[in-house]
């Protein structure tokens, strides 16, 4: 069975989540207008002059969302956007990777310190001995 293994890294992560958070928003306005004011893809469409099929795309992610048409759209809603810049709140169970990524350094290799250690002991137990482990010195 064939597997891939896919590390789209931290920049195109953040790229996608804010674009989905734009998307998401755009949505949950365009719903909230639909119920106020019965405003659908078409009538945003005709208000801005462009065919419906491209407001579908662009809400639903076929089409490139430009600042542009984002300004279009909520003028079309007769909303205003507003924009914020602030650090990243990680919290537990997100999908960041951590400090301790392996990411980008091979296999992690797993030695086991206290197998030899274990192994004199079930020897020496076998042999009714005393265990002893010996150094070498430098």
């Amino acid at each position: 069975m064939t597997s891939f293994y896919f590390d789209i890294g931290s920049r195109a992560r953040h790229a996608g989540r804010f674009i989905g958070r734009v998307r998401s928003e755009l949505l949950r306005a365009l719903s909230e207008r639909k119920k106020d004011s019965k405003l659908s893809q078409q009538a945003l469409a005709k208000k801005l002059d462009v065919h419906r099929s491209l407001i579908n795309r662009q809400l639903s992610g076929e089409a490139n969302l430009t600042l542009r048409s984002l300004a279009d759209l909520a003028w079309a809603m007769d909303m205003e956007i507003s924009f914020e810049l602030k650090r990243p709140e990680i919290e537990f169970g997100q999908n960041e990777t951590a400090m301790t990524s392996t990411v980008g350094h091979g296999q992690i290799k797993f030695i086991n310190g206290g197998s030899k250690r274990n192994l004199l002991h079930s020897e020496a137990l076998n042999n009714q001995q005393t265990p002893t482990i010996s150094a070498k010195s430098a």
